[in-house]
């Protein structure tokens, strides 16, 4: 196995430099893909199309049409004066102009026609059931517009539809009052929008962060130079893969781009490492390139598979973005293999023409304190086990929750405009309960759905109940003589909405009865369908069969997901980890050794968003599987060079200090850059971006700690690869 290694070093270190310059031109490919690319947060891209909730739901917009919709709701000293009115139907109809708009329901639609027949027309309207919660808010100001829309396909239809809003929002005069949008299309836009700002904002601060500390690190503009231009060829590349397959980006996925340039850093900084080393011991480029291929490529390669091991574990997930997150990373990590060991040695060897630069400094500080933990290894494990333990006990109180609105700062326009209509108009979320029975049996069922609702609006959770004979008793106190013909003769503006209340076919009738749910976390989402299903399971008898659908079960169903990505994907991660650093180290008790410095530095991660209550979300979904891929990377490297240590006779004090002394400065170099390149994105007002930002970095700084001061406690503690002390070495040990 070394002698191939050594072969492929060699041919490596020989033609590194056109092999660079190649590489370095395909980023032509990557860029020129890269133009199509295109950020998408609709439901269905979280919970794809063979998830059960999402396929009832498609079922349930079979029969009654598109349900995406926008409320604009706003406020005034009286929403039926004649100016409040006339800014409403202008408003409507400028939004009826919209490609994607289907109808508009407001109140002046209704005024139009009883104005016209009942002088106290203004306060029908007050007293109507059906706008009550709807259209008008109890506190007697607040007046809104339901604008149904088309069926949607894709980001590009959603964001023109509400661009196309906006602009007759713009378009339309008004006396100043603000007007507030809310809705599954607007939070969608927002969510793209969100995602995007940020990334183009904080993702070049956060390079320009790395660049400095690289620079520093490894004392020069040529390691820079050469690190940066494998991570940047291999960030083009793993992100254009997934466009070049007509992926769409989301907010997890668009994180790709930091995280994929802050990981792919690690193998180029640790050849470079030791190629500065060799040349500032007087060996010739070439040589040097040779010897850093040898001493590191494999424990390089070891390294980025277990970390791709890790994201490739959330292929478990139901969630297809956190699926395609975890494969598109994974890919992108081993891709950074090839571009690590061709560009970096290539970049090198053309900036270093002969030997002598100065070597990073020696010894290095990790050394000595590997020495001194190794020394007191009774009490650096006991110690870590007590952590771990007090880490684990914090971890299970930890919350799984999925707000959206919580992604955007409080000051933010989408999260006030839901505030607001949250409070003073209606709510946002619609739970739909579909029920179908014979047509015969029609009347009996709409007498029951309306005692049902009646039971079910009492619940402080829900603002407004909508069914069929809501929508049909509108005008119930309008004389039906003078009424009825006059509607012959126009369109009657509740038809379109009845169309959407009921479906017959074969027979068979079914009625829709919508609950609209106030503003809340998605975890109270559980309490709202709870109720539903044993309220509809008492009141919706055989032969008649119904089905809860809608958005806040959508949300029930994803939050569902993210828990069993959580619980599979990590197990699944660390399992796969451990195994793989057990059959490359060729010995099991590598793999325990690698147990506690790996799960250590995760679960203490997962206590302190305990401690700080911050809940496993789709912000966060990801966290585990990219905290042990990461922590099992520079373990992975102590343990290459420790086996090599062990098995040139040295005793395990010595063993560890020499490992540290040739891997430590990589180590240590690798976590501060990534560490200090994610914190930037702390900066992000966007919650999704600056919590894997957070995250990701203390990762970083906890898994140093794991492999700096409690691997070395392990190996000792467990006696890896103890062999007897003879007194001799291998001649053909690597050295300083």
């Amino acid at each position: 196995m070394h002698g191939i290694e050594n072969r492929i070093s060699e041919f490596v270190a020989i033609h590194c430099r056109w092999l660079a310059l190649v590489l370095l031109l395909s980023a032509v490919v990557p860029l020129s893909i890269l133009r199509d690319a295109h950020i998408n947060n609709a439901t269905e891209v979280w919970l794809g199309k063979r998830n059960p909730a999402r396929q009832e739901y498609n079922a349930f917009l079979a029969k009654y049409g598109n349900e995406e919709f926008v409320i604009l709701a706003g406020a005034a000293p009286n929403p039926l004066s004649d100016d409040c009115l006339a800014f409403q139907s202008e408003l409507a109809e400028r939004l009826r102009q919209v490609t994607a708009v289907d109808d508009v329901f407001t109140l002046a639609t209704a005024a139009e026609v009883l104005s016209e027949f009942r002088q106290d027309w203004a306060d029908l309207i007050r007293q109507n059931t059906l706008f009550r919660n709807l259209l008008l808010g109890e506190d007697g100001h607040t007046f809104g517009m339901i604008v149904y829309l088309n069926k949607i396909e894709g980001a590009h239809t959603r964001r023109a539809a509400v661009e196309g809003i906006e602009a007759a929002l713009a378009a339309t005069p008004h006396d100043g009052t603000r007007m507030h949008l809310v809705g599954t299309p607007l939070m969608n836009v927002a969510l793209d929008r969100g995602s995007l700002r940020n990334s183009l904002r904080f993702l070049p601060a956060a390079i320009v962060v790395a660049v400095l500390i690289l620079a520093v690190t490894l004392r020069g503009p040529a390691p820079v130079v050469a690190v940066l231009g494998a991570v940047g060829v291999t960030t083009l590349w793993a992100v254009a893969i997934p466009v070049a397959l007509g992926k769409t980006l989301n907010m997890i996925t668009v994180a790709l781009p930091s995280l994929l340039f802050m990981l792919s850093l690690s193998g180029g900084i640790h050849i470079t490492s030791r190629f500065l080393v060799h040349v500032g011991n007087q060996v010739d480029p070439v040589a040097a390139a040779r010897l850093a291929l040898t001493e590191v490529m494999r424990p390089v390669f070891l390294s980025n598979v277990t970390t791709a091991l890790g994201f490739g574990a959330l292929s478990v997930s139901e969630m297809p973005p956190v699926v395609e997150f975890g494969i598109f990373t994974g890919i992108g990590i081993l891709l950074s293999f090839l571009f690590n060991v061709t560009i970096v040695p290539g970049l090198l060897r053309l900036l270093h023409r002969t030997a002598g630069v100065p070597a990073l400094a020696r010894p290095h500080w990790t050394a000595a304190i590997g020495r001194f933990v190794c020394q007191h290894r009774n009490r650096g494990v006991a110690l870590a086990l007590i952590a771990f333990v007090l880490s684990v006990a914090l971890t299970t109180r930890a919350r799984v929750e999925s707000n959206v609105l919580e992604f955007f700062p409080a000051d933010s326009t989408i999260r006030q405009d839901y505030e607001f209509i949250g409070d003073r108009l209606t709510g946002m979320y619609t739970a739909e309960i579909d029920v179908t029975t014979d047509s015969a049996d029609g009347s009996t069922m709409l007498k029951t759905i309306e005692a049902m609702a009646e039971r079910i609006a009492a619940r402080p959770e829900v603002a407004k109940t909508l069914h069929y004979k809501t929508i049909a008793a509108c005008f119930k106190n309008v004389p039906v003589p003078i009424f009825l013909p006059s509607l012959a003769d126009r369109k009657n503006p509740m038809k379109a909405m009845l169309h959407r209340y009921v479906h017959r076919q074969d027979g068979k009738i079914s009625l829709r009865l919508s609950v609209f749910v106030r503003r809340m976390a998605n975890s109270e989402f559980h309490v709202v369908q709870d109720f539903l299903e044993e309220e509809a399971g008492a009141t919706i008898l055989p032969p008649a069969t119904y089905t809860i659908t809608g958005i806040t079960p959508l949300a029930k169903a994803a939050e569902d997901a993210l828990i069993d990505t959580q619980i599979h994907s990590f197990a699944l991660a660390g399992g796969l980890i451990l195994v793989v650093i057990g059959v490359f180290m060729r010995s099991a008790r590598a793999a325990v050794v690698a147990i506690l410095p790996n799960l250590l530095p995760i679960f203490s991660v997962f206590a302190l968003m305990t401690l700080f209550d911050i809940p496993f979300d789709t912000a966060t979904v990801m966290i585990a599987s990219v905290a042990i891929g990461i922590a099992a990377d520079d373990t992975v490297h102590f343990l290459a060079h420790y086996k090599e240590e062990k098995q040139c006779g040295l005793d395990t004090v010595t063993a560890v200090h020499s490992s540290l002394q040739k891997a430590g400065p990589a180590i240590t170099y690798t976590s501060i850059v990534t560490a200090a390149g994610f914190a930037v994105l702390v900066l992000a007002d966007f919650k999704p971006i600056q919590y894997f930002g957070l995250f990701t970095g203390v990762t970083m700084v906890t898994a140093w700690m794991g492999d700096v001061f409690i691997l070395p406690a392990c190996v000792a503690f467990l006696h890896l690869w103890e062999q007897p002390e003879t007194g001799n070495t291998n001649s053909d040990c690597p050295s300083e």
